[in-house]
């Protein structure tokens, strides 16, 4: 059985893989904004899969941390890393939905043209 302290580690490891993989995940989804912008409809629809993929690895890791609580019978142990982990989550999805209306919006506008 782990000690508290070591379940507090690894709850912080988790939450720093979170951090970086949907950190990674909103960069390209904003990135896929600007490709859109100048056009690159095919390099931005690229760019938001690439960042699923992302995003779902640090999606997955927020569900185990979900999964540990209801295991265990317990909360997951509170950490402002996690909390900010959870922001970043939730950041990047709304990125997600914006940047896949953006590239919608400019591919119509390039149908126009």
């Amino acid at each position: 059985m782990a000690t508290e302290e070591e379940t507090l580690e690894a709850n912080q490891e988790t939450a720093f893989q979170i951090i970086a993989t949907v950190g990674s995940a909103k960069s390209q989804y904003i990135e896929a904004i600007q490709k859109a912008k100048e056009g690159d409809i095919e390099g931005a629809k690229a760019l938001i899969e690439s960042g699923n993929k992302d995003f779902n690895e640090g999606h997955t890791a927020h569900l185990s941390l979900l999964q540990q609580s209801a295991i265990d019978n317990k909360n997951v142990t509170f950490s402002l890393i996690l909390v900010h982990a959870e922001d970043q989550l939730m950041q990047a999805e709304s990125f997600r939905i914006i940047a896949e209306d953006f590239i919608d919006v400019y591919e119509k506008i390039d149908a126009k043209n």
